[in-house]
């Protein structure tokens, strides 16, 4: 597939999977054989489940979860994405209790195509930023 073809996979992907939460469309984009590599970070997570579990999990912490896609950048099988995400924190995020408050951060993602399905993503999670955010982490006196 070309350039121009993987990115739009991947603009398909923020549109139909991760801003609405649904999660019919992701056999349709992701390969069966996918792995989420956003260590140390988040653990592993591999296949259709992985994935679905991703997306579940970006819900139920954040309700009106949402990527803003800023930057798209490909060359062969691979498609970077730079996004902002937004969400209020509703539910734990990993071992953080629900705050109520809202962030916003930034996310970096490398994402490799094989006929037309993500088949491996690694993940940069600005997560410094929106632990500062939710009052977990101080921010820096200037």
């Amino acid at each position: 597939m070309s350039t121009e073809e993987n990115k739009a996979i991947v603009r398909r992907l923020f549109d139909e999977v991760w801003n609405t939460g649904k999660l019919d469309k992701i056999e349709e984009l992701y390969s069966p054989d996918f792995v989420a590599d956003y260590r140390p970070y988040a653990p592993l997570r591999t296949g259709l489940e992985g994935i679905k579990d991703m997306v579940r999990r970006a819900w139920t912490t954040f309700p009106d979860y949402h990527e803003e896609l800023e930057e798209l950048v490909a060359e062969g099988d691979t498609v970077v994405a730079r996004f902002l995400t937004t969400g209020t924190q509703q539910g734990h995020w990993g071992p953080l209790p629900p705050t109520g408050k809202k962030v916003r951060f930034e996310e970096i993602v490398m994402l490799r195509l094989v006929n037309g399905k993500v088949v491996g993503q690694r993940g940069i999670v600005d997560a410094l930023y929106a632990l500062r955010q939710l009052g977990v982490v101080p921010t820096p006196r200037e």
